[in-house]
């Protein structure tokens, strides 16, 4: 009993803190707005469809269409791959819809193109409609894709379907209509494949894969959610199909997905108050080309400034200058990095001055000081900003006497007495005279030195019905009031900042949010092992809408119960994730509060971040370029930058960029060839058991990450995908296209590198400010099944935003055969501070024996040069890296790739209980991988067995009531108890 205690003592701090009084939360209570902000009742709505088709005409690249209802159907080739679908109903005019989402112009038709529609005759030939008896049949440009791409309008009734070849990709099924209701409104629908799985749709804590579900598109705050949550603080009305198309509907109204929940095969949209309806569908051959015609379409990430993938510390609040220096003296001395601090609302003065823009003092008595010397040791200040003007503001007089914000029918301004801080108006973000206002007070901030922004409760959280704006009216405008406010910050700094990156932690957006340089947060989620299960599809589901950097508030943000380990999970989580940020309220949120071993077990996936910043650093810019997030879910596929001819020794320029999802073929059979595999590919990665994967998934294209999710977990199943998978830190094989088990020990989660990739490391730094390449430390997973590989990394400054020649590439390009294995690397292009020279040290795991010698350009490599380490079968490496290029060979290598032992796969997983902490009665979870009988027990502290609970015999997710008694009924006295299945345990606390 004296050794538990003694084990229990570095946690009494933590402890504690439930007996202490409250921490101030970023909401008074705990529960969701006061006001419910779809406000509606779902009831059948009548419709009026577009009716039939009566004549057509064609001008500038648009056919559009009269229906004998009066409504006027367009459609518009507007690049390659992505088409537009306009639907007017009768009275409204035919006019271009206006869109907060879309920034690229629709290309125009090639002359013969408009030719060969105006003549209307029955060619086959690109370009040319055919009008048919019962349909309008369109082949497409080859501008605008493949030869062979057709958009058909079927005449009676008017629908519009998408084909391939003789593929139908998509198809309108009940076609646009018009509801008529007091609302009215607009919508269209579609049929789906019986085996179609539809992802996207925004933040939402439910599984990857939405079909079956009706979700709502109206941006939510919900204070402590966990799994589950439908709707959350960025809805985005894009859904993205493993039939390899994404609609996008194109405008901001309040409005309904409906994804085959009422009709099992039928998708349908529906916007509230729409008087005309637009369209995209978006077409490719991987999730990354969809993506890349998206992000082309609405605006792609710039490139974040590298400070912020370190770790970005965060609480609910710092109060005072002390306070900061205390915190970044505590991170360096307890060996953690840090790379910014963000101040919440105690920087103005707390809850109550919001609005005011101005540091509080005596609290932070030189504001311009404090932050010079946090910058100079390598920490940037993130400030808090709100879009909520206090009545006890400073500025309340001041923006209402100048109309800056929303206001009420009479045109006065609008007092939300609701707020959960107290009283307080709201900026009207689309009055010009309020953005010039806003953007004034962030400039000023900006001279004190703040290095980012946080833009907190953009949703708007708590938004009244009947205010108006200069856009329109609360439901009007509420889904684009976060993407106006966050064009303030981008516009601003790209009118007077235009050589510094933006940083913009938002928390609320649209489609189209990612081109605003915003990194969002899924909200405040609850501290507990369900909130952090959630993030996973979250993070992902909003990289398939083109947002790359959407994380969490590692470790949880509301509640006051300390968990260590959940902090620990969350923390390795977040490190292997696009953003590192902790943050929380009520429990201390930093790293070094934590006791051993959990400390350790952070402070080692905070390190295992910055030495992965060369490859972490290269997604961020492959996003800027393509839109392909860094997170990825495990049937996006692969994508991989291939530089061409930059490894030839006579190429003296920055040779052009091709990625190999779209890469050029010099004849139309090479085109051919090339859309079969990618197809292939495509249906390779969509096989069934990738399709709806929530608990690991892909960081980049060759690291494979399996975060774990259950309480006292410490060994868990991985799905891999095809080809040899090695693991980061035993560099053992595993075999791919199966499920295996990985022990997973607090320090340690599955990291997972796909065979043949080279990974480039640096040495670890405390923070990005003292980052450097000119030591690179390259692993290369040579494996006899990949023959050639290749890896271009991308380096710069790490904070100008026009790069324009100012980058580097080094590409790295591996070869595996019988008779040897060789790596060549090149550099190309230069920076300001780049590098004359590197050292490269070199490691290829899993070698069988030593080499007899190593060439480093056919000469033979120094043997002090070179090691190798029997006990762990690795080689180490060490060469020059200069301007020109250079091959290492190692002739004869033998890769010992022989399949781990221990792979075989967990048959049953515990997961946590609906309540770990209950008064009367809990729900055990439990996942069956493989159908049995088996048995679950319930124990007290002593280890004494209480009851035996029945369980299900068939494979799939299950759930086993206990009502805290005892094999006779009776009820068991409060205390510990704990639940064993399989050796796998849960912790039970039984309050009477």
């Amino acid at each position: 009993m004296l050794s538990c205690i003694r084990r229990a003592l570095p946690l009494l701090p933590f402890l504690l803190l439930p007996l202490l009084p409250g921490a101030l939360a970023q909401r008074a209570g705990s529960g969701p707005p006061t006001q419910d902000p779809f406000g509606q009742k779902e009831a059948a709505v009548p419709v009026r469809s577009l009716g039939n088709y009566q004549s057509h005409s064609y001008t500038n690249g648009i056919i559009t269409i009269k229906s004998n209802t009066g409504a006027t159907l367009r459609v518009r080739p507007w690049v390659e791959g992505v088409v537009r679908v306009e639907f007017f109903p009768l009275g409204q005019p035919v006019q271009e819809i206006t869109s907060v989402s879309v920034v690229q112009s629709p290309v125009p038709p090639a002359p013969e193109a408009a030719r060969a529609v105006q003549r209307l005759t029955g060619s086959s030939n690109s370009g040319a409609l055919r009008n048919e008896a019962n349909a309008l049949v369109w082949a497409l440009p080859e501008s605008f894709g493949t030869s062979y791409a057709t958009v058909t309008i079927q005449k009676n009734p008017l629908r519009v379907s998408y084909q391939r070849g003789s593929e139908t990709l998509i198809a309108e099924a009940g076609g646009a209509f018009e509801q008529l209701t007091p609302t009215d409104g607009t919508g269209v629908s579609f049929r789906l494949a019986p085996d179609e799985h539809l992802y996207g749709t925004g933040s939402r804590a439910l599984p990857l894969d939405r079909r079956g579900r009706k979700l709502t598109l109206y941006n939510e705050a919900h204070y402590g959610y966990q799994n589950g949550e439908p709707t959350l603080n960025v809805s985005l009305p894009t859904v993205v199909s493993s039939r390899g198309y994404m609609l996008f509907f194109d405008n901001h109204a309040p409005g309904t997905l409906d994804l085959g929940a009422t009709e099992k095969n039928t998708l349908e949209y529906r916007a509230e108050g729409l008087r005309n309806l637009a369209y995209y569908l978006i077409t490719g051959d991987s999730y990354a080309e969809i993506l890349s015609r998206y992000t082309a379409l609405t605006g792609r990430q710039p490139l974040p400034p590298r400070w912020a993938l370190g770790l970005v510390q965060s609480r609910f609040g710092y109060q005072s200058e002390p306070e900061m220096y205390q915190v970044a003296r505590r991170m360096r001395q307890a060996d953690f990095p840090l790379d910014a601090l963000v101040l919440d609302l105690y920087w103005f003065g707390g809850t109550t001055r919001q609005g005011d823009f101005q540091w509080v003092q005596p609290n932070f008595p030189n504001p311009r000081r404090l932050l010079h010397r946090l910058d100079s040791a390598g920490v940037k200040t993130v400030l808090i900003t709100e879009p909520y003007i206090m009545r006890t503001s400073r500025h309340d007089a001041l923006v209402r006497n100048q109309g800056l914000v929303g206001r009420d029918q009479n045109g006065q301004p609008y007092t939300v007495e609701s707020f959960w801080a107290g009283p307080a108006t709201l900026v009207d973000m689309f009055r010009p005279a309020a953005r010039q206002w806003l953007w004034q007070q962030y400039d000023r901030l900006k001279q004190d030195g703040v290095g980012g922004w946080w833009s907190d409760l953009g949703e708007p959280e708590n938004q009244p019905a009947d205010m108006h704006y200069d856009a329109g009216s609360t439901r009007q405008i509420h889904n684009a009031y976060g993407q106006a406010w966050a064009g303030i910050l981008s516009e601003g700094y790209a009118r007077q900042y235009p050589q510094e990156r933006l940083f913009n932690l938002g928390r609320s957006g649209w489609a189209g949010m990612q081109r605003h340089s915003l990194f969002p947060w899924s909200g405040d989620v609850s501290r507990s092992w369900s909130g952090l299960q959630a993030q996973i599809p979250i993070m992902l589901s909003m990289g398939l809408g083109g947002v790359g950097y959407m994380h969490s508030d590692a470790g949880g943000f509301a509640g006051s119960i300390p968990d260590p380990e959940l902090y620990t999970r969350w923390l390795q989580l977040a490190s292997l994730g696009p953003v590192l940020r902790p943050h929380g309220s009520g429990v201390p949120p930093e790293p070094y509060w934590y006791p051993e071993p959990y400390r350790s077990a952070v402070r080692r996936f905070t390190h295992l971040r910055y030495e992965l910043l060369p490859y972490l650093y290269t997604l961020a810019w492959e996003n800027s370029q393509t839109g392909a997030p860094l997170t990825r879910p495990m049937n996006f596929g692969e994508t991989q930058l291939v530089a061409s001819g930059l490894l030839e020794p006579d190429d003296t320029t920055t040779p052009p960029l091709d990625w190999s999802w779209q890469t050029d073929a010099s004849s139309a059979w090479g085109r051919e060839r090339r859309l079969v595999r990618q197809r292939q590919a495509f249906a390779r990665s969509n096989q069934p058991h990738f399709t709806n994967v929530n608990d690991q998934f892909l960081l980049g294209s060759n690291l494979l990450v399996a975060p774990v999710l259950q309480p006292g977990q410490r060994r868990r199943n991985v799905v891999l995908p095809a080809g040899n998978w090695v693991d980061f830190d035993t560099h053992q094989t595993l075999p791919g296209n199966q499920t295996v088990g990985r022990n997973a020990p607090l320090a340690r989660i599955p990291l997972l590198v796909r065979a043949g990739a080279i990974l480039p490391l640096a040495p670890y730094v405390p923070t990005t400010a003292r980052y450097r390449t000119d030591t690179l430390r390259v692993r290369y997973y040579a494996d006899p099944s990949v023959r050639e590989s290749s890896f271009t990394m991308y380096e710069d400054d790490g904070k100008s935003r026009e790069v324009a020649e100012q980058f580097q590439l080094l590409a790295f390009e591996g070869s595996t055969s019988t008779t040897g294995t060789s790596l060549r690397v090149a550099v190309r292009g230069t920076y300001p501070g780049a590098p004359i020279s590197r050292t490269v040290e070199l490691l290829i795991p899993r070698v069988a024996a030593a080499p007899a010698a190593i060439q480093l350009n056919q000469a033979a490599l120094s043997a002090t040069d070179w090691q190798y380490e029997e006990a762990t079968h690795a080689l180490r490496v060490r060469f020059p890296l200069g301007a020109q290029p250079v091959q290492l060979t190692v002739p004869g290598l033998q890769l010992d790739v022989t399949p781990a032992a221990d792979l075989i796969p967990e048959v049953v997983e515990l997961q946590t209980p609906s309540n770990r902490t209950f008064g009367s009665s809990t729900q055990l979870n439990y996942a069956l991988y493989q159908p049995g009988h088996y048995v679950l027990t319930i124990r007290n502290s002593q280890g004494e067995l209480v009851k035996t609970l029945p369980l299900a015999a068939e494979a799939g997710p299950h759930q086993a009531p206990w009502n805290g008694d005892d094999a006779q009924g009776h009820p068991v006295p409060g205390g510990v108890y704990w639940a064993e299945l399989l050796g796998q345990h849960q912790r039970l606390v039984l309050v009477r």
